[in-house]
């Protein structure tokens, strides 16, 4: 036998080597196609977590729509790390303040329970229902979706009990406890933007709570818009599931549509690969054929052979191509109509959040911007003082004897003096000046770039106006004032340090007498 000689070893290692060199490489590539796959089913995920995580607040939301801008851009999972320790912050925070909601509101419901068990003469039945109600409620509950079946059964509890009280015709005591009720329903349906189908029956609800009402009437009440309330909640749920699904459809229909055009533009690539192919042998054989050719009649008949069988090349080629545009063709307008009706959807969906976040910062009764615009405007002023150095005062007015007010003409008139003295403060701005609506009868006014001594003229301007209103209920006369307080925002002081001094100035001008302004000094 041949003994290997040091070249062949070489030359079987070097192949060894090469073989392990080749597996090596293979693995790698298919390693770096996993991991690539894997990215971007991750990157997706992240995309669709994203638009089903929107809606919990305005942080959350715009760290969302930055990560979504982001993937579209750079779908890099290492470009986005950054933001994605920011974004689990956000989330984790949000849980948080979620969990801490969801327990307040749990022990309301607790809260509402005693009470209705503190109820006279209960059936024995009801009584055992709501002790194991009480049991329930208090066991732990992580997202909405788990508290709202609590919230239903509780309605259903108040809803039994009304008609069994109505229907023995024993009716239940009104006390002052009551009436404070009413007056706090009342003030709760001023404040909330009821979708247009159910004004109707909220105004009815405000008419009757204004009015002499009995205690079975004011727990028919609260059931009707806790019903109203939870209808408004499963609509939009409804709403945002249907857009969610209708998105992963046409997401769905759009993806295979690009898989399809990619997998056949490889199938084209090929084809196109053989037709050269064919095309260029033809060209060799006539090549060859034409010089071996001897007689002039023999060239003339390679030619025209050879030409024969290139046009019907060239023949199969053009229907295969018009086939493929076809095809292709159908595909886009396909995909088209998919993509069209799909922004035609998510145009109507962003009209109305455009339209939900406007009321969101709107309070019903009034019109004017509610409490989280104002604390949006307080924030952005604050910057510019803090930036620019910028003098901003914070004034807090208040109606006068407004209680009186609701007690001696109703609620409906209580409404119609908010939204007039609304009106008149609205009325009263210059450009860049801002009023608010911060609760009950109270309002919050922002005055940037004024002095001390223009900032009382303003003021007292604004409140000689409104007492100038002739106000006028059941055929007689009302004189309707304001008392106001101002604080200069200094120093490094918080929002809400300016707030309280604004405030205090407030109360000393009703202790003062009311209808005047009180500047802190």
């Amino acid at each position: 036998m041949k003994e290997a000689t040091p070249s062949d070893q070489a030359q079987d290692t070097l192949a060894h080597h090469l073989k392990r060199a080749q597996a090596a490489q293979q693995q790698l590539t298919e390693y770096k196609e996993l991991h690539e796959r894997q990215i971007k089913a991750l990157v997706e995920c992240l995309h669709h977590l994203s638009i089903n995580c929107k809606g919990q607040n305005l942080e959350l939301d715009n760290r969302l729509a930055k990560l979504r801008t982001q993937l579209a851009d750079n779908p890099d999972i290492d470009s986005i790390l950054p933001e994605l320790t920011n974004l689990c912050r956000a989330l984790q925070n949000q849980y948080q303040l979620t969990q801490r909601e969801i327990g307040t509101s749990q022990q309301a419901l607790q809260s509402l329970a005693r009470r209705l068990g503190q109820l006279a003469e209960l059936p024995d039945q009801f009584q055992r229902e709501l002790y194991f109600f009480q049991q329930d409620v208090q066991k732990p509950v992580h997202t909405l979706w788990e508290f709202l079946p609590q919230m239903t059964r509780l309605v259903g509890y108040y809803e039994s009990l009304l008609k069994e009280r109505m229907a023995s015709e024993e009716p239940l005591a009104i006390t002052p406890r009551h009436r404070q009720l009413a007056h706090e329903l009342a003030q709760l349906l001023s404040e909330i933007d009821f979708r247009n189908e159910s004004r109707d029956m909220i105004a009815a609800i405000k008419a009757e709570l204004a009015g002499e009402i009995s205690a079975e009437q004011l727990l028919e009440a609260y059931q009707q818009v806790l019903t109203l309330l939870m209808a408004d909640i499963a609509k939009e749920k409804s709403a945002s599931q249907q857009f969610l699904f209708a998105l992963n459809d046409a997401l769905g229909a759009v993806r295979e549509a690009v898989a399809e055009n990619w997998n056949q533009s490889l199938r084209n690539f090929g084809h196109q690969r053989e037709f050269h192919r064919q095309l260029s042998t033809h060209c060799m054989e006539f090549g060859d054929s034409v010089r071996a050719a001897t007689e002039l009649d023999q060239l003339k008949s390679l030619v025209a052979n050879e030409l024969g069988t290139i046009r019907e090349l060239l023949r199969k080629r053009d229907e295969e191509e018009t086939r493929e545009f076809a095809r292709l063709k159908g595909s886009m307008e396909k995909m088209r109509k998919e993509l069209t009706a799909l922004a035609s959807e998510a145009s109507g969906y962003k009209d109305q959040l455009i339209e939900q976040q406007r009321l969101n910062m709107l309070d019903a009764l009034t019109q004017l911007p509610n409490r989280a615009a104002l604390d949006e405007r307080l924030k952005r002023e604050y910057r510019n003082v803090r930036r620019y150095g910028n003098d901003l005062w914070v004034a807090v007015a208040d109606i006068d004897h407004f209680k009186g007010i609701n007690d001696s003409f109703g609620h409906t008139t209580g409404d119609k003096t908010l939204q007039v003295v609304a009106m008149a403060l609205k009325n009263s701005l210059r450009k860049g000046e801002f009023v608010a609506r911060y609760g009950g009868e109270e309002f919050v006014l922002l005055l940037p770039d004024v002095s001390a001594e223009q900032v009382g003229q303003i003021l007292n301007r604004t409140r000689e106006r409104i007492k100038a209103i002739p106000f006028k209920f059941r055929n007689e006369k009302l004189s309707i004032t304001i008392s106001i307080g101002a604080a200069l925002v200094t120093g490094n002081e918080t929002m809400q340090e300016t707030f309280e001094r604004a405030d205090a100035a407030l109360y000393r001008a009703k202790r003062k007498g009311r209808d005047r302004v009180e500047i802190d000094s």
